[in-house]
């Protein structure tokens, strides 16, 4: 998805390992917290998340933003 947005392909490593101060638990199942919190939704989709950092990146990198 970040390849698809920014047209740079992505680099990384997996390492088998989890890194210090990662969550070792997440929340796929919403349902319970939905019960709790009715009127609590979703503000961003996963894909506008990452378009939003990439546009952040791309400004932040821009030769204009640095004067």
């Amino acid at each position: 998805m970040v390849e698809q947005i920014t047209g740079i392909p992505q680099r990384y490593t997996y390492l088998d390992q989890a890194r210090a101060g990662d969550h070792i638990c997440y929340y796929s199942d919403l349902r319970k917290i939905r019960a709790h919190f009715p009127a609590w939704r979703l503000g961003k989709s996963l894909p506008v998340i990452f378009e939003e950092i990439a546009g952040a990146w791309q400004k932040k990198l821009s030769p204009v933003a640095h004067h």
